[in-house]
């Protein structure tokens, strides 16, 4: 494992694959928000914090689909979070610092840039139309990202391969020219079954320690301008 501030990449890198939650975007306040608000309208006592914190890298339907059979419950419980999530106010998440001018300088470079994120790319709730298309286009990067793979695009979800094989084929990738960058472990597994290299962006983690120890990226960014020098 080397870290991206003193390392370069040996190959050409052309395209890059980016997560999208806690990776590109601080989500994590209002993850939390939306689980706390299902939580007390279901009335179960489980921590919001520590539920998201532990579904870090992973889709949220499968905990929330065991919580409801657990009890005997018919409720979707995973559309109450997105009744929620998707009603929150602007300004609930934002850009991490210097990711826009990342992606701007990559844009500017030519690099084709997709999303592989366990998030909903693109649905509606409630009648409203939702989904990371929505949000990224709300947080002026939508133009940035033509090719977003999201959670009902692929049966399998990260880190099986499905999905970043099916945005790299959109892209017009391949495996050993393709980055993958995510914030888990889950980034960094789904980056090596797909035969393709992994950076661990840490920058919207308080402590890598628990991704690191459950998966060995080829590269660390510690924030978004690391991660444009290794790139270059």
């Amino acid at each position: 494992m080397r870290d991206s501030a003193s390392s370069a990449l040996q190959g050409p890198i052309d395209a890059v694959v980016f997560d999208y939650d806690d990776t590109l975007v601080d989500t994590f306040p209002a993850r939390v928000e939306a689980a706390r608000l299902t939580f007390a309208e279901v009335g179960l006592p489980t921590d919001p914090t520590e539920f998201v914190e532990t579904m870090r890298g992973s889709p949220f339907r499968p905990s929330f689909d065991e919580m409801s059979v657990a009890r005997g419950w018919e409720l979707d419980l995973m559309g109450v979070y997105l009744r929620h999530y998707w009603s929150k106010g602007p300004g609930f998440v934002y850009l991490f610092d210097g990711v826009r001018e990342m992606l701007d300088a990559l844009k500017q470079r030519g690099m084709t840039m997709g999303i592989l994120t366990s998030k909903s790319h693109d649905i509606l709730v409630e009648g409203r139309r939702a989904g990371t298309v929505v949000e990224a286009e709300e947080l002026g990067i939508g133009d940035h990202f033509p090719h977003i793979v999201g959670f009902e695009d692929v049966t399998h979800h990260k880190p099986h391969p499905e999905g970043l094989e099916r945005l790299m084929a959109r892209m017009g990738a391949t495996p050993n020219r393709t980055l993958v960058v995510g914030d888990s472990w889950s980034d960094v597994e789904v980056a090596k079954n797909g035969g393709c290299r992994s950076c661990l962006a840490t920058w919207g983690l308080d402590d890598p320690t628990e991704q690191l120890s459950r998966a060995a990226p080829d590269f660390i960014a510690g924030t978004p301008a690391q991660l444009l020098n290794l790139l270059a």
